[in-house]
């Protein structure tokens, strides 16, 4: 009667695991990448929303701005701080910004010259929000 494996049987076992790993995490790598960077697109398109919404509800001036360099946005109405999301540190990206607010009339409709677009990037994959000057919000996914 058998009791134990033989020391090539577990070899073997280990070296097929060790090769079922290798071809399974790098596409779990990627996964994890493309939830992240959609998770952080999810926040900014929603704080911006929510910059809208607070326009059109309270019938004053709201404000979007972003802080680049530590990787926050903050949502601003008539002096009230509304949200305050910390977009690098929460999700692992790096953010950027043509403008550093967007700000929403009580009409709903944003104010300003141009476009303002948001990027956000994460190892080689790199997303970006546009808001035009309208306040229409795009995401354009790489």
């Amino acid at each position: 009667m058998r009791r134990a494996h033989t020391l090539p049987e577990l070899v073997i076992v280990l070296v097929l695991i060790a090769l079922v790993a290798a071809i399974a995490i790098p596409p779990l790598g990627e996964t994890l990448t493309r939830w992240k960077m959609r998770a952080a697109v999810a926040d900014l398109v929603n704080a911006l929303v929510l910059a809208r919404e607070a326009a059109l509800v309270r019938g004053v001036t709201a404000v979007f701005a972003v802080d680049a360099a530590r990787g926050e946005v903050t949502v601003t109405c008539a002096g009230d701080t509304i949200a305050r999301r910390a977009i690098a540190a929460l999700h692992g990206v790096t953010l950027a910004a043509t403008g550093d607010s967007v700000r929403y009339a009580p009409d709903g409709l944003a104010t300003g010259v141009s476009n303002t677009t948001l990027t956000v990037a994460r190892g080689m994959r790199v997303d970006s929000v546009v808001v035009s000057r309208l306040g229409r919000v795009r995401w354009n996914q790489q």
